[in-house]
């Protein structure tokens, strides 16, 4: 301890879960030290400030006490057998090393956030490596441990609470970490916010209007999203009287309704969906409902039909109070499915919902459900996501067991769960809000009248539906909060629901030899057999969610999994930095795809303890996210496919050459061989060009393994012909500096020589993160766009897309993009690599200004030479980048490590 600073006091006290606490102090001064942790080999770890108060320091003369840490360091970066050493930030004076050596922080099971109602908090414990032996998990929000947990369980999944402190339940939002006593590793973290109030809100329903209580309900939020949606479109007339009083309906809430102000339905002549809600009486939840409808905010077109089956109550007068409300009114009782199926033959909609009337929908439940079936005509029906009304998840789609038992999958869970979060095929889906396409509906026979008056024939009605041909999906995006219970009950031995048990009888006779090859009951299997219909699993990560529309890297990663997709794998997608994308995150769970994210998972390797066993295969882009996790992975067994995205040592060198820096090239040497290595472990390599593809094979001395990886171009309208046209335009994601490069190539190489004899011809320059000075580009001839909404307007309002790369490895999407609008392009050798595009036949190459200068005035003047090109690339892009031909060569691929699909 000799080397310590003698101006400084301090000492390491503990090391638990991640945070290391202690205290350090300036002899005789009073301001807090901010440190730095390293270990004893100099990695940095973590920095924090000392300046907590401890009475035990100030009774100890370390001034007045203000001098004690507590903070989080980076458990990922730490090596088992080193010292821990805290430093001045300022100075880099040592205060402290730890008397202990760093402890193995790799965790033997992650605890992951369920549900916090009232003041319990639910969770799960994913034990990938306790064993049988005991643990104590405790429970920490900052400095404070606010409880413990005994788990000695040797089971894969377990399920446990704990009871949150009051002081805690104040709305706001407070980080939980996890750890086991005694132990450096930080086994879960998640967020949550509590509510003071514990009292059940049905409890609190005669305090709807009192100001605090209004927002109390967990369907609030959501009213209020949709008010602010429907307020804010810009494209329909808004009635603001009608909106605010479906909104008070519903805020009011159904207990206890005896007045019925009046409200109106959209009026449409030629709805694409009819809504079908089957009520005997409790017009109050019908009422209800029908508002719920109204606020919510859809673009589709819609229209409501009330199968009123002999109501006395004010159902009878359903149509004076609400507005446009179409009336299915039975002459005699025909009981739930037999008065669905009459109400049915008034639908004039494409597609028929059915929608419970003890529901309150929330905004885009109908477009969700709809989407699925207009991109993709073999989806026969679908079923939204149901919530309880405290807002956990009621249920995700439904499965039949071997037994035929019917479980509503992830009840009681956490409904931003990835598990729950993604369109997946599934045995059935709930009859509270389900969506059938009217021809479907028509021709598996309707609801089997066998199973009348009701239960199970939502059930039926799913089997049905896949046996004819078509799938059976789960929406999560389509969210509906279901009352469950307040139609029939809940006591299975009176009234309706006793039908439930002797349809239950009905339905297992009927549908033995399909059920039957499944698998039996179990809450540890529930993980896999919630998918139905896949043919393998396969877990792809990149280093970020693509964000489609951003890069051309995005189109590429969404391209590859549709096909992936297309062959029958069940997919599920991690990004390296675990974050939630938002709209981002969402396309991808709408293509069917499972999104691994925080909280729900701590880090990549917490994904690969977890999930890795379930996979037949793994599929990696960029050589930087495989280098971490490759080892990982094959000792599991698991084949890799890596996709190099580019080669990124090639594009290093190539800029390093441009710029004849030494000190690049040096960088660029090193990723040479880290990029190799990792080439040199995978069983597949992936390239989107054949030179990337030859640079490799020189180097590892093998090609078997190496395929060029498809890329899909989607026809677009070619848009305006060439006299329509102006200007040249180029587009790129500017955080990407070959397309920096180009640009200024551009500006200061090529467009002072083309003024000269062009001073016409306006270059446009468009795309995302553009640097600051690109705004002194502006000039008579040169325009800075910025981010381009929609690619129409580059592809389309301009005669050429030129490309005047420099450097840069890969293909190029934006090259890629003129191909499928058959905008004719100028390019250099670097950005026709992989395109198959030649010079002269459908495109212009130029490496040096005058080349580009002549290049420019050729194409841009000959209108015979701009309709070749154009005719050219759009049948180029027809036969080398169509989405058939892409999905059989992904199949060789996979076919080549091991992986076989029927699809």
């Amino acid at each position: 301890m000799s080397n310590l600073d003698p101006t400084f006091k301090g000492h390491i006290d503990r090391f638990e879960g991640g945070v290391l606490q202690g205290w350090a102090a300036r002899i005789d001064d009073e301001s807090p030290v901010e440190l730095a942790v390293y270990d004893d080999e100099g990695g940095l770890l973590g920095e924090g400030v000392a300046d907590l108060y401890r009475k035990d320091l100030e009774s100890g003369g370390i001034n007045k006490g203000k001098h004690a840490f507590s903070f989080e360091i980076n458990t990922l970066l730490l090596t088992a057998g080193r010292y821990l050493i805290v430093r001045c930030k300022q100075t880099n004076k040592m205060i402290a090393k730890s008397h202990f050596k760093i402890e193995n922080a790799e965790p033997t099971a992650s605890v992951v956030f369920e549900s916090l109602v009232g003041n319990k908090l639910s969770f799960s414990i994913y034990n990938y490596g306790i064993g049988a032996q005991s643990k104590v998990l405790t429970f920490s929000i900052g400095s404070e441990r606010i409880a413990t947990y005994g788990f000695t369980n040797n089971e894969k999944l377990h399920s446990g609470h704990i009871w949150m402190p009051a002081k805690f339940l104040d709305n706001a939002v407070h980080l939980v970490n996890v750890h086991v006593q005694g132990e450096i590793a930080i086994y879960g973290k998640f967020e949550v916010s509590g509510d003071p109030i514990l009292t059940p809100w049905e409890y609190l329903n005669q305090s709807r209007e009192i100001p605090n209580f209004i927002s109390k309900p967990a369907s609030a939020d959501s009213r209020y999203e949709s008010l602010t949606l429907q307020l804010n479109d810009t494209s329909r007339i808004v009635d603001i009287e009608n909106l605010s009083t479906a909104h008070t309906v519903l805020v009011e809430g159904y207990q206890d309704r005896k007045v019925y102000p009046t409200f109106t339905l959209p009026k449409c002549s030629d709805p694409v969906v009819t809504i079908i809600i089957p009520a005997y009486n409790k017009f109050e939840l019908t009422y209800h409902c029908i508002a719920s409808i109204l606020l919510a905010y859809n673009k589709t077109s819609y229209e409501v039909i009330l199968a009123d089956d002999c109501s006395d109550d004010e159902t009878k007068n359903a149509e004076d109070i609400i507005g446009n409300l179409v009336i299915s009114r039975n002459k005699e009782n025909l009981r739930f499915l037999r008065s669905c199926n009459k109400a049915s033959e008034e639908a004039r909609g494409k597609y028929i919902v059915f929608l419970n009337n003890d529901t309150e929908v929330k905004s885009y439940w109908l477009d969700e459900l709809v989407a699925q079936h207009k991109s993709d005509e073999r989806v026969g029906l679908t079923g939204s996501k149901l919530l309880n009304l405290d807002g956990t998840l009621q249920e995700a789609g439904g499965i039949v067991w071997a037994t035929g038992e019917p479980w509503n999958a992830g009840r009681d869970g956490n409904p931003f769960d990835p598990a729950w979060n993604y369109v997946r095929q599934v045995d059935y889906v709930t009859g509270a809000a389900m969506c059938i396409t009217k021809s479907v509906w028509e021709e598996v026979g309707k609801f089997s009248d066998e199973y009348a008056p009701c239960y199970y024939e939502d059930t039926d009605l799913s089997f049905k539906v896949r046996d004819a041909g078509y799938k059976v999906l789960y929406v999560p995006h389509s969210e509906v909060i279901h009352f469950e219970g307040q139609s029939h009950g809940t006591d299975v031995t009176k009234g309706l629901k006793q039908y439930q048990v002797i349809n239950e009888a009905t339905f297992r006779r009927k549908w033995f030899n399909v059920y039957k090859k499944g698998t039996k009951p179990s809450l540890e299997s529930l993980h896999l057999e919630k998918d139905r219909n896949i043919e393998q699993r396969i877990l792809v990560i990149d280093y970020a969610t693509p964000m489609l529309g951003q890069d051309a890297g995005s189109h590429a990663a969404i391209q590859e999994i549709k096909m992936m997709l297309a062959l029958g794998f069940k997919v599920t997608f991690v990004p390296a930095n675990l974050a939630p994308m938002g709209k981002y995150t969402s396309v991808l769970q709408n293509m069917g795809v499972e999104v691994l994210f925080v909280p729900f998972y701590l880090s990549l390797d917490d994904v690969l303890r977890r999930r890795l066993g379930e996979m037949d295969a793994v599929y990696i882009t960029r050589y930087d996210v495989a280098q971490k996790y490759i080892d990982t992975i094959k000792d599991a067994g698991k084949p890799v496919l890596f996709n190099n995205a580019d080669l990124h040592f090639l594009r290093e060198i190539r800029a390093a050459l441009v710029k004849n820096d030494e000190e690049a090239m040096e960088q660029a040497l090193l990723t040479r061989d880290e990029e190799l290595d990792v080439c040199m472990k995978v069983d597949a390599v992936l390239t989107y060009n054949t030179t990337e593809q030859a640079v490799i094979s020189s180097h590892i001395a093998q090609a078997s393994n190496m395929h060029i990886t498809p890329w899909i171009v989607e026809q677009k309208d070619c848009g305006p012909q060439f006299k329509e046209r102006e200007g040249i335009a180029f587009l790129g994601g500017y955080n990407h500096t070959p397309n920096t490069e180009a640009v200024e190539y551009m500006v200061k190489e090529v467009m002072p020589k083309l003024k000269i004899q062009r001073p016409d011809i306006i270059f446009y320059i468009y795309g995302s993160k553009m640097p600051d000075h690109f705004e002194n580009f502006a000039c008579e001839n040169i325009k800075v766009k910025g981010f381009a909404e929609t690619l129409d307007g580059v592809y389309h309002d301009h005669r050429i897309f030129i490309a005047p790369l420099l450097s840069g490895a890969g293909i190029k999407g934006k090259v890629l993009d003129a191909l499928a609008y058959a905008t004719p392009t100028i390019l250099t050798d670097v950005a026709a690599e992989g395109t198959g595009l030649t010079n002269g036949i459908n495109t212009l190459i130029a490496n040096d200004a005058d080349e580009w200068v002549e290049a420019i005035i050729k194409l841009y003047d000959s209108e015979h030479l701009w309709k070749q090109f154009s005719e050219n690339s759009k049948i180029l892009a027809e036969e080398n980048f169509s989405y058939q031909n892409g999905v059989k060569k992904m199949r060789k691929i996979f076919e080549s490590v091991g992986i076989f699909t029927s699809v």
